[in-house]
């Protein structure tokens, strides 16, 4: 028993290689003839480690494949196992096959991984359970990017994948799961080493993509980027996500210029940063660390120091015994110990310090702990800090007085060109109030925005103020706002400026619709409208005194007197034919017997216009004939009368029907008036899509309207309204239709307004600037800009319309209508008056010649009693002849007027 313990002691002192230093210990590497650096990067941190302890020092067996060929990785593992490593680095992710992983859990030799292996399930997981692996969790990093991209500094809703062939899409699993595979979400562009690169640009360019995720190798990174320089991807609005952990190595900051303005982030992993150092070993000794530069060259580094720190408490215990077997003839036991120490190390046991931090290995042998910086690669800023357990973290929050943070302050002070003060293109359209071209006084010359003005001038100057930006108008070529044309699956205008990047903001009176929302993003509203009609105007008709015989022409009346005149004459005829017709006989003046006959010209022709005008008369017919031919003309009269009431009746009405239409109701009801509006615009929009009957009715009139019922413009519509004088209607929205009827008096809205719009500024798609441009136009509202801005270009103008004049639908008639019933009474009483003035002086004139006297005694006699209005009795004689000459020749009416005073006071 004694003899067998001996020769234990005496093998592990021999497989040991014990010495006065302490126990050596061999570990393992596996590379490819291209990872000399790597190779590097092992004997470096072997070196380091080793000074730190003389208990236990590290000796590396390296091999080296030149292809992926598993049977020879498998002849080199095994030779490693034979040659008594108690650990294996690698190899990498170059290799398809496993066969390591196996052989060393066969073994109990334990395995350690420093990059990017597909993922394992449960039954792979159980062949790899002496595997640790140092890289971070492609689950995680893909959790990472997840959080980072759907971030409020981030916010991007639809971007464009480039990714390198060969790259692993696992650690993109979580943005694949968030968005789809869209036009509208995701979309992919696959490349490879050694293609055209701008190829790959030119179809990025070609699908208008303003955000794009790059995945790729760090060594092709700056030439991949370098392509895009001519397809318009490196503007101040365009952004760049580069997802390798080496894009810093890349070579990107060569970019760096002020015409290279496109938002880069990257991402790696935050590595240690050791504390302040106050003493100088060497001031002239300036060369950086640049051994364990790239992430993989790190990972080896925390492997080494976590593979070290095991193996140093794990050598101190009892039993422990260095591995000295071939492959597949034995296993290491203390190897599954080894594995579980490492799995137990917290970052704060190890020295020296990991170089990447929280390196935390879970049960499975993966590292789901990390830091990640996001930082901007062409400056080396960091930005914000991505953890498991803090998400997205802004990095200003979080810096830490160290040396890193002292260099990354130094860093601050170089000029961030993708941050600075930008200059918006701005696209809009010429179309008034919003936008038009200012006339240029006499003498002077207008350059740049000075050149135009508007609404929408007015407001963008205002915004800029607030928002602190610059920009410059671009007026569209085709002066369209921006509709989708489903044939070439287009869009022009606005939209289509936006789209290309051509432009950065959108300005004019464009209006919030679904389909442009699909396609470019808007700020808040900055004005709300709807929709309405305008009409033209019709000038108030001048008023016709005489407008009560329109309801006949001239012919009828012309032929209503004749058949009155015919009407009289024939009752005189048939009058004094009748015998019945004549009055009883009478004794004249010379006491002869003598009849009379009642029916004469006077009397027939009030007869006549007493049944035309419906009133009595106390002259009635006596026989059958006058009693037929009467009742005939009564009848006539009836008719005449009723159809001349009627009629008047009718043409009041038509005349206050006429400008009858109130409503987009009142409109699709009628055939008379043409309407249309503005083809391709929201208003058209609003018509074609709406489910709303009386709307479609609307729309399908507008599309079979002859001509054609469209307009390529608002001010094509309003001088088409104007021209056309009430035959045709322009559905428009209310704030243009204010601005036109401001300034074209014979202009005028119809109706209340219906369809609530809402005009935006228009940015692309996951514009960033978006919330600052809202916010922007909500303290512009707050502070009554927007409503001065507003009362200047609709309300204020130098015409004085006349908007509150008389109008016709209130039922009432003024004097200008119903003179004409007025001189009629007027040139009836004045006639009347003349003919009793000739009456009368022709009854002094009789009287004059009767009595023998002078007709002016006679006249005066008249005259008197004439004006004396309360006599009711008149004396036959109204003079008094005297034999002198100074008689008056009023003693009978003095003496008439005695004698009735005389009776009253007897009464």
């Amino acid at each position: 028993m004694l003899i067998l313990k001996f020769l234990v002691l005496i093998a592990l002192v021999l497989s040991i290689g014990a010495d006065d230093d302490g126990l050596v210990v061999k570990i393992g590497a596996i590379f490819f003839d291209s990872e000399t650096k790597l190779a590097e990067a092992l004997d470096a941190a072997i070196e380091e480690v080793n000074a730190l302890n003389p208990v236990l020092r590290l000796e590396s067996a390296k091999h080296y494949l030149t292809v992926d060929d598993s049977i020879l990785l498998q002849d080199l593992t095994c030779d490693l196992i034979g040659n008594g490593v108690a650990a294996i680095l690698g190899p990498s992710s170059k290799t398809g096959s496993d066969i390591v992983e196996v052989l060393c859990n066969m073994t109990g030799i334990p395995h350690l991984q420093f990059d990017w292996h597909p993922q394992e399930s449960f039954r792979e997981r159980l062949n790899h359970q002496m595997t640790i692996n140092v890289a971070p969790s492609e689950l995680i990093l893909s959790t990472a990017l997840y959080d980072i991209l759907r971030s409020k500094s981030f916010d991007w809703k639809s971007f464009t994948i480039a990714y390198e062939r060969d790259a692993h899409l696992a650690r993109l699993q979580h943005i694949f799961a968030w968005k789809q595979l869209h036009k509208t979400g995701i979309k992919l562009q696959e490349f490879q080493r050694g293609d055209d690169y701008r190829i790959l640009w030119k179809r990025i360019s070609n699908s208008r993509e303003k955000f794009v995720l790059l995945d790729c190798s760090s060594d092709i990174l700056s030439e991949v980027i370098n392509a895009s320089i001519g397809f318009n991807m490196t503007g101040s609005f365009n952004n760049l996500f580069v997802t390798n952990l080496d894009t810093h190595l890349s070579g990107i900051d060569r970019f760096y210029s002020n015409e290279f303005r496109v938002a880069v982030a990257a991402i790696r992993i935050r590595t240690y940063v050791p504390p302040p150092v106050h003493d100088e070993i060497d001031v002239f000794d300036n060369v950086e660390e640049d051994r364990f530069a790239s992430l993989a060259t790190q990972l080896i580094y925390d492997a080494i120091v976590l593979f070290y720190n095991a193996m140093l408490q794990l050598s101190q215990r009892s039993g422990f015994y260095a591995p000295q077997f071939s492959c597949g003839r034995g296993f290491w036991q203390p190897g599954p110990l080894l594995v579980q120490q490492m799995k137990e190390l917290s970052p704060k046991q190890v020295k020296p310090p990991y170089k990447t931090q929280r390196l935390q290995i879970t049960a499975d042998g993966q590292r789901e702990d990390f830091n990640l910086e996001v930082y901007n690669p062409i400056i080396d800023h960091v930005t914000h800090i991505w953890n498991k357990e803090f998400q997205l973290v802004d990095f200003d929050k979080i810096r830490e007085n160290s040396t890193k943070a002292l260099k990354q302050r130094r860093l601050e002070t170089k000029e961030d060109f993708s941050q600075k003060t930008v200059k918006y293109t701005v696209a809009t359209r010429v179309g008034k109030p919003y936008f038009s071209w200012r006339k240029e006084p006499e003498g002077v010359h207008f350059e740049g925005n000075e050149r135009f003005e508007g609404y929408a001038v007015d407001l963008l100057y205002n915004l800029a103020e607030e928002c602190k930006f610059d920009f410059h108008f671009e007026p569209v070529r085709d002066n369209k706002y921006g509709s989708y044309d489903a044939k070439t699956d287009e869009w022009d205008g606005i939209i289509r400026q936006l789209i290309d990047n051509n432009a950065q903001i959108g300005i004019c009176d464009l209006t919030i619709t679904q389909a442009r929302r699909s396609v470019v993003d808007f700020t808040v509203p900055f004005m709300q409208l709807g929709i309405s009609i305008l009409a033209y105007k019709e000038p108030p008709p001048e008023a016709n005194k005489y407008a009560f015989l329109k309801p006949y022409n001239m012919n009828v009346w012309l032929h209503l007197m004749v058949a009155m005149l015919i009407t009289a004459m024939a009752l005189i005829l048939v009058g004094r034919m009748d015998p019945y017709e004549w009055e009883p006989p009478v004794q004249n003046e010379d006491s002869e017997q003598e009849i009379e006959n009642t029916w004469h010209l006077h009397n027939t022709m009030w007869l006549v216009l007493g049944s035309i005008l419906n009133q009595g008369c106390d002259l009635l017919p006596r026989r059958l004939p006058m009693r037929l031919l009467t009742a005939f003309w009564w009848i006539f009269a009836l008719l005449i009368s009723q159809t001349y009431i009627a009629k008047l009746a009718a043409f009041i009405t038509s005349s206050k029907m006429t400008g009858s239409i109130a409503s987009l109701h009142d409109l699709v009801d009628q055939n008379k008036i043409q309407f249309g509006t503005l083809r391709g615009g929201a208003t058209s929009v609003y018509f074609s899509e709406s489910n709303d009957t009386e709307n479609r009715m609307a729309w399908n009139k507008m599309l079979s309207a002859k001509p054609d019922a469209f307009t390529k413009n608002n001010e094509e519509g309003v001088d088409r309204v104007k021209l056309n004088k009430g035959k045709y209607a322009f559905l428009m929205e209310t704030t243009s239709l204010q601005y036109y009827t401001e300034r074209n008096c014979e202009l005028t809205q119809i109706g209340e307004s219906f369809g609530e719009k809402h005009y935006g500024i228009a940015v692309p798609l996951n514009a960033q600037f978006r919330s600052n441009l809202s916010v922007g136009i909500l303290r512009l509202s707050e502070k009554g800009i927007l409503y001065k801005i507003r009362n200047k270009w609709f309300n204020m103008n130098g015409t004085t319309c006349d908007h509150n004049g008389p109008t016709n639908d209130d039922g009432q008639f003024d004097m200008d209508a119903v003179g004409g019933l007025f001189v009629v009474l007027i040139v009836g009483i004045i006639v009347s008056f003349v003919i009793g003035v000739v009456e009368f002086l022709w009854h002094v004139h009789k009287i004059a010649l009767k009595e023998r006297i002078k007709p002016m005694v006679a006249f005066k006699g008249e005259v008197n009693f004439l004006i004396r209005v309360w006599l009711r009795r008149k004396p036959l004689r109204t003079y008094r002849q005297s034999c002198d000459s100074t008689s008056t020749g009023y003693s009978s009416l003095g003496q008439m007027t005695s004698t009735s005073s005389a009776k009253k006071r007897k009464k």
